[in-house]
Parts: structure tokens; C-alpha cells; sequence
């Protein structure tokens, strides 16, 4: 797999994947309401060009197979195309990631979910990351749950 930063040519690729995995892979914790009228409603779309700037993708034979959005030391979104998923390629894209976090100064890295949404907290904890909050937003009645992986890096003299 190879890594690059998003272009604006890539974006309608990047749109399409969001949606394929929004579509397949959230029902389970967000519920076919919430997903069908966040995808009909052009926020996922809007979603990934508001975040262009900050976006990676990870390609595989030439093709556009996940995306990642980070800001600072913070992972925004991190999404695999799901036909691909379990193979190994989102642990290898969130450890390139987080190395890209740390080349630019940071050492505590953190991102969210949501706690009905099991396969990302697993993933996340089988790659090294600790739950260190959840909370309830109450602006869309789901709990949050905070992650975080501390990177010492060594000193070399």
C-alpha cells in the first residue's frame, strides 16, 4: 500500500468511499435513520471536502482504498473500503499515520468514537490505543468514547 496526501482531484473518490463505508459499515451503530439522512443529505459529501486539506489516502494498485483526516495531533476520520477490510491494510494506514503525527511533534495522539460501534474500539485497542473518556452528547444522544496512545520517542545523543 502507498501513502500521499489528498489532492482535489481525488475528492469525488474520497466522497465515494465515505459513503460505501458509511452505508456498509455504521447501520449497525448509528441506525439506517441517522445513516440514510446523513448520506442523502450531502453531509458525508460535505464532510470530506470541508477536511480535503487535512486528508492522507492510502492507494492500493493505483486505487483509492481509505482515507484518513488529521489535524494536529487529533485523527478526524480514518476509513478503509469495507470489501478490504481485516486484511492488516487499516492497522498498516493508522500506524503510517501516526508516525506522520509524531515527524510532526506529537506524542500523544488522540481520536473518538462512538461506543456502539465495537469494531473500531477493538481495532483501535488491538493497534495500542486506551480509552481514556467516554461521554454522552447530548446533541445527538450517542456516547463518545476518547482514545488516546502515548509515543515516547527516544532521545539519541
Amino acid at each position: 500500500m502507498q501513502y500521499r496526501i489528498a489532492s482535489e482531484a481525488d475528492l469525488a473518490s474520497i466522497q465515494l468511499l465515505a459513503r460505501e463505508t458509511i452505508d456498509r459499515c455504521y447501520r449497525s451503530f448509528l441506525g439506517d435513520e441517522s445513516v440514510d439522512g446523513y448520506l442523502t443529505s450531502g453531509e458525508s459529501d460535505k464532510e470530506v471536502a470541508n477536511n480535503l486539506s487535512h486528508c492522507l489516502v492510502a492507494e492500493l494498485q493505483g486505487e483509492i482504498v481509505g482515507y484518513g483526516v488529521c489535524k494536529d495531533n487529533f485523527i478526524h476520520i480514518l476509513m478503509i473500503r469495507p470489501n478490504i477490510q481485516r486484511k492488516g491494510l487499516g492497522s498498516s494506514f493508522l500506524a503510517h499515520i501516526e508516525t506522520s503525527m509524531v515527524s510532526s511533534g506529537h506524542n500523544v495522539l488522540k481520536l473518538e468514537t462512538f461506543n456502539t460501534n465495537t469494531q473500531a474500539i477493538r481495532f483501535y485497542e488491538k493497534n495500542g490505543w486506551v480509552i481514556v473518556n467516554q461521554e454522552t452528547d447530548t446533541e445527538f444522544g450517542f456516547v463518545r468514547v476518547y482514545l488516546e496512545k502515548h509515543i515516547n520517542v527516544a532521545c539519541r545523543f
